[in-house]
């Protein structure tokens, strides 16, 4: 079908080029290995494979087809546990293609549909049950015979085990089946290997898409659960609702945390929990009092020990050393004996000795010289002690030595007005009081202040071992003190107004957003990881969507339209005519594609409402016959030969549909083994005319009849079917061979054993009288169960039947009755001993051979 291929072909090219290299490997391949599957997944995920391209030619279109082959099933034995059935000898379904199997109700029919059911996989198999009247066996299982290409195969199968694969293609129609055709929706079960691309173009998809969801479930997320009292807070809802589209600018919002965010978290914290906000309001402005004076004593402190102050303090103490150094040189006391006049222990010994003065002589003049001693040593002053003691005196007031004075004054003055600053224990104290304790100012600033002890300290001892440095201003800390004061300013004026009105509800929702945020802020590197996660999940996604199948479905519809449907629908409707039933008013269509599948369900064909279901309107026999066309349609053209079977066909049809029932399967056993399973003598009559129709050699070649049998409550058995299917006087002697056996068993093992034998030796003489009549007497004119009658050559020997005839067959017919049906309790059935029966059975033989020779020739043979 080229232009079929030419359909596909185009719109190959119209997909992604993984999908096209998925296709060329199966039409190479025939099927789509793990190992290209991950190649092809691998593909899928780049560029080259998500682009469309035109340049794949699917030369595998041209061959790629389903293998065809013959399939026979041969026969079913060694059956333990299953069902009810247990045959004596294996059920042998022949060499030929058609084979009737006769039994009536209970003798195992069903039972052997749904054992082949079970072996063959059918989708509407049930387990199959061991016989509910027996405890179960401790091994259940059949031996199933078949043949593939001629070669035979023979498979022990467990009870409810998988099923047999080379027997999956056998079709069987059974009532389960027929209601399904007719109720549900039908996928045909042959499908053109067009479609079949299709459908495995499908399962690759599904495939790949599981592949690549196992892969997207690796992807799991890390990010922390949001706490539930930030579910309703602004960025509660941003982290919730993170994307893969979600930008670094969209998450901005929630991942920055100032320090002005902490404070303004802080106070509505405080604010919340302010039982009195005016008392609050003081608190915070003594705090800032308290601020302003640490940063008052900081400038003091940065004001007196910066470099300016030290270069005043160094010009001071210069100045004083230069004028005392000029002092001393210019101290010149003729009188003294000593030297060392002028240094600065004599001046502070001649300064106390002033003081002293005045202890000793209050409200004079030092120093006092008349008629007075020395206040140092107490001895009475000469006159050479008393003018140098005036000398001493008049140097000390010199001009000089003032200056001396003035300037060392000066200088002490400067080092006695240098602040003290604060200890490392005042400043620890001073930090904490101020609310510098919870940061890295309270080092900051106790650092300052020992920088300032430090360079105090050296000022004071005159910088005699270094010079000191200035101490730089601590800008940062003065400024960040500043700001807390003015903070602490604001907040007491915020408390100030709380104070008078305060909307509690907004603060603690502002607070909650506050603390959202700070939470999601912590997050920032989860939240980023997530990103990153949702960004590859949407990338699986993408390649997930590109393995959706829906096209590929849509695709197979219309392919499936095009050479499946059409041609499901024109078999449909062949063989509602081949079955005589076109005159039932039934259609099938298409439903809808799924998976790749074409669906069909039967309609009421002319219905005018639309709605109602073939099921509820047909009677049952109609049901049954279109739910077997409906089979005959999926099945009866595919490629391979594999058997047919059929459980009760014709239940609930008339004669006429079994007739035409009956042709179809002699037709379809032309091509392919057919087994049919049936209670209705009337079909295995009609079957045999059927194949009597293809022709008597095609007839004698394939059809068999055979017939199963209950025993002892179980069920399956064939029955011995010689006196059935043999002419009359091979039946006749067949019957006279199994009396032999049966006397010999009872010469063995007693008359009880010889009467069990007899009994069925009995019921199947009365079969072959009525066998005589039909073939002998009435020359087959008149057959049970046979459609026709036939009058070709067979009427002219009818007027050589006498009076005797009949009565000597009704005679017969009438004795042997009571083994063949049953009989009133009252009147007990009595087994002929073996010469009668075998006198019986002989007569049968010599009427026979007298009839056929009256006159001779004159009858024509059976």
């Amino acid at each position: 079908m080229p232009d079929v291929n030419e359909t596909i072909i185009k719109w190959l090219h119209g997909q992604q080029d993984w999908l096209q290299q998925a296709t060329e490997t199966l039409l190479t391949d025939g099927c789509l290995s793990d190992a290209k599957l991950d190649e092809l997944v691998a593909y899928l995920k780049t560029s080259e494979g998500q682009a469309v391209t035109n340049h794949r030619q699917f030369d595998g279109l041209a061959t790629h087809a389903t293998a065809a082959g013959e399939l026979r099933l041969t026969e079913i034995g060694d059956i333990s546990g299953i069902e009810n059935l247990a045959p004596r000898q294996p059920l042998n379904f022949g060499k030929g293609n058609l084979c009737v199997i006769y039994g009536h109700n209970g003798s195992g029919k069903s039972g052997y549909t749904r054992l082949l059911t079970k072996v063959c996989g059918k989708p509407r198999a049930n387990d199959l049950k061991p016989n509910v009247f027996e405890a179960p066996p401790a091994e259940r299982r059949c031996k199933v015979s078949y043949s593939e290409n001629g070669e035979p195969s023979n498979v022990e199968w467990p009870a409810n085990s998988a099923p047999i694969d080379a027997l999956r293609s056998v079709d069987i129609f059974d009532a389960e089946t027929a209601v399904a055709y007719l109720t549900e929706e039908t996928a045909a079960t042959y499908t053109p290997p067009s479609v079949i691309l299709f459908e495995e173009l499908v399962s690759v998809c599904n495939r790949i898409k599981e592949k690549l969801q196992s892969e997207q479930e690796t992807l799991v997320s890390a990010l922390p659960r949001l706490p539930s009292e930030y579910s309703a807070t602004q960025a509660g809802d941003a982290y919730r609702g993170l994307k893969s589209t979600t930008t670094e600018a969209d998450i901005e919002p929630i991942l920055q945390w100032e320090p002005y965010d902490q404070i303004t978290l802080d106070q509505l914290g405080e604010r919340l929990e302010a039982a009195d906000p005016g008392q609050l309001a003081r608190s915070k402005r003594n705090t800032k009092q308290q601020l302003e004076q640490l940063v008052a004593k900081l400038k003091t402190a940065m004001t007196a020990f910066g470099k300016d102050r030290l270069d005043s303090i160094r010009s001071l103490r210069a100045d004083a050393t230069n004028k005392r150094r000029m002092a001393s040189e210019a101290a010149n006391v003729g009188s003294a004996e000593l030297e060392g006049v002028g240094a600065d222990t004599w001046r502070a010994l001649w300064e106390a000795a002033r003081a002293y003065s005045q202890t000793v002589y209050p409200g004079q003049q030092y120093p006092v010289t008349d008629d007075a001693r020395c206040v140092l040593c107490h001895q009475e002053l000469g006159e050479q002690a008393q003018r140098r003691l005036l000398d001493f005196e008049s140097f000390v007031q010199g001009r000089l030595e003032t200056e001396a004075n003035a300037a060392e004054q000066s200088y002490r003055q400067a080092l006695a007005d240098l602040p003290l600053g604060l200890t490392e224990e005042q400043s620890a104290t001073a930090s904490q009081a101020t609310g510098l304790s919870d940061g890295p100012w309270e080092t900051r600033l106790m650092e300052s202040w020992r920088k300032i002890a430090n360079t105090r300290t050296g000022l004071l001892d005159h910088e005699s071992n270094s010079n000191v440095e200035p101490v730089d201003w601590p800008t940062d800390i003065i400024e960040e003190l500043s700001n807390r004061a003015q903070t602490l300013e604001r907040e007491a004026a915020q408390h100030d107004e709380d104070g008078k009105y305060f909307d509690r509800a907004h603060a603690a929702k502002e607070k909650l957003n506050l603390e959202a945020r700070k939470w999601t802020a912590q997050q920032a590197a989860a939240i980023r990881t997530e990103l990153e996660r949702l960004r590859k999940v949407a990338t699986y996604e993408n390649w997930k969507r590109s393995t959706n199948s829906q096209g590929i479905s849509r695709k197979a519809g219309e392919i499936g339209e095009q050479v499946i449907t059409q041609m499901f629908v024109d078999r449909f409707n062949r063989e509602l005519k081949a079955l005589g039933a076109s005159r039932i008013k039934v259609e099938l269509s298409k439903s809808r594609t799924t998976r790749g599948k074409s669906l069909h369900k039967l309609r009421l064909k002319g219905s005018q409402t639309g709605r109602d279901l073939p099921e509820s309107v047909l009677s049952e026999g109609e049901r049954r016959v279109v739910g077997l066309a409906a089979f005959l349609a999926d099945v009866a053209e595919q490629p391979h030969a594999a058997p047919f079977v059929f459980d009760d066909p014709i239940s609930s049809l008339d004669h006429d549909y079994e007739w035409h029932v009956a042709v179809r399967l002699a037709e379809l056993a032309r091509t392919r083994q057919v087994l049919v399973f049936t209670h209705r003598l009337s079909l295995y009559g009609s079957m045999e005319d059927a194949a009597k129709k293809l022709g008597d050699a095609w007839k004698k070649d394939h059809l068999q009849q055979l017939c199963i049998e209950s025993f002892s409550g179980t069920t399956g058995h064939p029955a011995n079917q010689a006196v059935w299917n043999a002419n009359t006087k091979k039946a006749n002697n067949i019957l006279l061979q199994r009396l032999d056996d049966a006397k010999k068993v009872g010469e063995a093992s007693g008359a009880e054993a010889y009467r069990s034998l007899a009994q069925g030796i009995c019921s199947d003489f009365r079969k072959l009288l009525e066998r005589t009549v039909e073939d002998d007497l009435l020359n087959q004119v008149v057959r049970r169960h046979r459609r026709s009658v036939t009058t070709d050559n067979r009427l002219a020997p009818l007027p050589l039947i006498s009076h005797e005839d009949c009565q000597f067959i009704d005679d017969m017919m009438t004795k042997y009755s009571c083994y063949e049906h049953s009989q009133s309790s009252e009147v007990p059935v009595f087994i002929p001993e073996a010469d009668e029966l075998r006198a019986d059975i002989e007569l049968l033989k010599t009427w026979r051979e007298s009839f056929r020779k009256r006159p001779e020739g004159s009858i024509a043979s059976a």
